[in-house]
């Protein structure tokens, strides 16, 4: 069970425990309020699977907890940044894989000039 604190910008302190993934998405809630220090802060609230490689999922929640998100952001402009960090994933592939990010509402979707886009909630 993994604990996380927050502190507000009213000062109000918020005690949270949980799976990595439902804190995760706690922290999402308080994206304005928290501020993470590091780089291995922002990594422990990703939930990954112990002994194995990283899956698209994952190094998805990377970016949308390292800031990719905060402008709304096409899969073009995705597929690009995975392919940066060396992870070659065919856009037919990210395109389910986003849209299950929006159903989990860690991704919110907005048409803008007749085509779908991702931003942070």
């Amino acid at each position: 069970m993994a604990k996380a604190n927050i502190e507000t910008k009213n000062g109000t302190k918020i005690i949270v425990e949980g799976t990595p993934e439902e804190i995760s998405k706690i922290m999402t809630l308080y994206k304005g309020d928290y501020k993470p220090e590091t780089e291995k802060e922002l990594k422990k609230f990703v939930k990954r699977k112990s002994n194995a490689k990283p899956t698209v999922t994952d190094k998805m929640r990377e970016m949308i907890a390292e800031g990719f998100f905060d402008k709304p952001k096409g899969l073009a402009e995705l597929k690009n940044s995975l392919e940066e960090q060396g992870c070659f994933v065919p856009i037919t592939t990210l395109s389910p894989i986003v849209l299950g990010l929006v159903k989990n509402k860690e991704l919110r979707r907005i048409k803008q000039d007749k085509k779908w886009v991702y931003a942070k909630r």
